[in-house]
């Protein structure tokens, strides 16, 4: 099922690009391979502390990460499996800040977990080998 998790995804992410094209953030959720109540876990570093569920709480989610920010763009480095239907994705995140002027980047990685070929859970790290160790793929 790996290289399977690893596709779904690819598609999930290529669909969330295609929103925000659109401004249409939780377009990810329209693919049908991400269940209704996926739960979306911001991890040490992000603002507040709570988790977000399903299509609305990740749109309030994405808009408050990126809402100082013009230009905001989200390009994917690498998406690794992880087993266990657990797949890494490795990011690379920039901006604008509005206020400010100053271009500010951050690495990031998340892992998604599946169930039956659709996420339902999505852990969001500031730190990619925080990520990867969490996944058991460094020690």
């Amino acid at each position: 099922m790996s290289h399977e998790n690893v596709e779904v995804v690819r598609r999930v992410l290529e669909a969330f690009q295609q929103g925000l094209e659109r401004n249409d953030p939780g377009a990810a959720f329209d693919t049908g391979m991400v269940a209704a109540d996926a739960e979306w876990i911001p991890g040490r570093g992000f603002p507040g502390s709570r988790s977000y569920r399903g299509r609305e709480g990740f749109i309030e989610f994405m808009r408050s990460w990126t809402e100082d920010f013009e230009g905001w763009s989200n390009q994917v480095e690498r998406l690794i499996d992880a087993g266990n239907d657990r797949v890494v994705g490795v990011f690379r995140q920039s901006g604008t800040g509005k206020e400010s002027g100053v271009p500010v980047e951050v690495r990031l990685a998340t892992i998604y977990e599946l169930e039956g070929g659709q996420i339902v859970r999505m852990r969001i790290y500031l730190d990619p080998t925080e990520a990867l160790e969490a996944a058991g793929l460094r020690q």
